[in-house]
């Protein structure tokens, strides 16, 4: 055990909202010998404390009202801003039993959970072990903090060579260090040396993160898949995976990995964000927004809060707000509304974030057929927009995707030419100038189509090019100057012709469509594609032209 002369050089801090609970930890750690105790009654004074004191150990209840940081906040916060050392020890105290707190708790990693109400041989034994940890791994400890990795690692091969009691923690700890400096073959053979002997969940784990880092998915696929059939409450098993299948480009296994891992543990602010920004990105809206939800309540006190998670949430219900035809459409409206005017009171004085939130205001009050409401909001946007010498190009592209929801899409257009000749080199941006001004739509006609072209690219697998002709067709009809599209077309009509030979009308609508695509430069990802239909078209026609003379 711990002698009483240790405790009494230790400063504590006990962190709870209720004054009993501090005065009975109070009166343990000084029966332990402790001397140096500090309380706080708010996560918010807990950091207050922290940034003009180091402490030892850290007693942080979980729960300290709706209003104020948590204990995970507070945990997150003090690493973030380095201000609790590796050799500290942070023990999550809490007297909830409920499953999603206690995974988020654990999350944190803190080095302790006690459950309330704490007994003083349960503090003495959890304190007794952990400081004696501390104190035998301290050197390793403060390498690791000042990021000194070679030192760090040194020292486990020191201590593992002693064959001393944590030989298995610097076993772990090693293998993470040589993955942080970049060094993954000693990393691996680590990681697979432990599972050649027992194969451990973190050791599993670690070498799917190496896998991963050697841009091997499929293997990292299949050892973090392997993981999870053996242990399905591995909850980091779950994100790594999720990235496996990102890196992959596979969205949608990406999407079902997260929204597992979220459906056990939901209070991870990164995980809700992650599955928010994918689930936008396969267009399950009410996924996303049910995450950007989770996403925006877990930010509130926390050092992660920012405007662009509050302006993120807005966009994705109102996008699914003016999906929806439903009286249901009204209230989530009403939500955006209530969402925007929240993130103007907390940042309104930040660049840009008036301007974006008026942006969205525009675009749900034009959603509800609110015309006056929407163009008084777009007029205060406008001239914030007016006066900027040089918008940021996100800015810019909700500006046009604004204009275009306000009916005015020459001016739209002529925002987006302009934003691309001041960004010449930006492919990226490129790439989402000619999306907008192939789609120039609401999202509830851009589901439309695609789902029209998805309908249609099926017909033409089978051999049914009439039918897909049809539903390109369809297509076109809401979003006609889309070059994919239209490229769509050609190809079905060109494929339709020559099994037909049906009238050389059919290669008329051809050429409207490619007229539609117009030149594209090299550069265009749809270039070799237009190259080879045009070249294809050209070429049937010089035989119609030969076979006439």
């Amino acid at each position: 055990m711990i002698s009483f002369q240790a405790y009494k050089q230790k400063r504590f801090l006990i962190v709870d909202d209720f004054d009993n609970f501090i005065l009975s930890m109070r009166q343990i750690l000084r029966s332990l010998g402790a001397e140096h105790i500090d309380s706080a009654r708010s996560g918010q004074e807990a950091i207050s404390h922290c940034l003009h004191t180091h402490y030892d150990v850290v007693l942080c209840d979980y729960n300290m009202g709706s209003s104020q940081k948590n204990g995970q906040q507070v945990l997150e916060e003090l690493r973030h801003r380095k201000l609790l050392k590796s050799t500290a020890i942070f023990i999550m105290v809490s007297a909830e039993v409920a499953k999603d707190m206690v995974y988020g708790a654990l999350e944190s990693q803190p080095d302790g959970y006690l459950a309330k109400p704490i007994s003083q041989s349960q503090l003495e034994k959890r304190l007794s072990l952990l400081m004696e940890q501390k104190q035998a791994l301290k050197p390793i400890l403060e390498a690791m903090d000042l990021e000194d990795y070679g030192k760090a690692i040194t020292l486990c091969h020191d201590e593992i060579k002693r064959n001393s009691k944590y030989k298995s923690w610097c076993i772990k700890t090693l293998a993470n260090l040589y993955y942080l400096s970049g060094d993954l073959t000693h990393a691996r053979e680590i990681y697979q040396d432990v599972i050649n002997q027992r194969p451990l969940d973190w050791a599993r784990l670690g070498l799917g993160k190496i896998q991963l880092a050697e841009q091997d998915y499929e293997g990292a696929i299949a050892t973090l898949s392997g993981l999870l059939e053996d242990n399905n409450q591995c909850i980091e098993a779950y994100d790594w995976l999720a990235r496996a299948y990102q890196k992959q480009g596979n969205l949608q296994k990406a999407q079902r990995t997260l929204a597992q891992a979220v459906e056990i543990s939901p209070r991870v602010l990164q995980r809700q964000k992650t599955l928010a920004e994918i689930s936008l990105g396969n267009q399950d809206l009410e996924t996303a927004t049910r995450a950007y939800r989770a996403t925006a309540r877990l930010s509130d006190n926390s050092i992660h809060e920012s405007p662009e998670i509050y302006l993120s949430f807005s966009r994705c219900l109102s996008d699914l707000s003016e999906s929806d035809s439903s009286k249901v459409s009204d209230v989530m409206a009403n939500e955006v509304l209530k969402s925007l005017e929240k993130t103007r009171a907390k940042y309104g004085d930040r660049p840009g974030v008036k301007l974006q939130a008026l942006m969205v205001e525009t675009r749900v009050y034009a959603s509800q057929g609110k015309s006056e409401l929407s163009q008084r909001a777009f007029k205060q946007a406008k001239e914030l927009f007016d006066e900027l010498e040089n918008p940021n190009p996100e800015w810019a592209l909700e500006m046009a995707q604004t204009l275009y929801s306000l009916q005015e899409p020459a001016q739209a257009q002529k925002l987006l030419v302009e934003l691309g000749e001041r960004h010449p080199d930006d492919a990226a941006l490129r790439a989402k100038i000619e999306e907008l001004l192939e789609e120039p739509v609401g999202l509830k006609e851009k589901m439309q189509a695609r789902e029209s072209n998805r309908q249609g690219i099926k017909a033409y697998e089978q051999g049914n090019y009439p039918e897909a002709i049809q539903h390109f067709q369809a297509a076109l009809s809401i979003t006609p100057h889309h070059k994919a599209l239209n490229m769509n077309q050609v190809q079905a009509l060109i494929k339709d012709f020559e099994e037909t030979q049906a009238s050389p009308r059919l290669l008329d609508h051809c050429d409207n469509a490619l007229q539609r695509v117009g030149n594209l430069d090299e550069q265009h990802r749809q270039y070799k594609r237009w190259q080879y239909l045009t070249n294809k078209l050209q070429s049937i026609k010089h035989k119609l032209n030969g076979a006439t003379q």
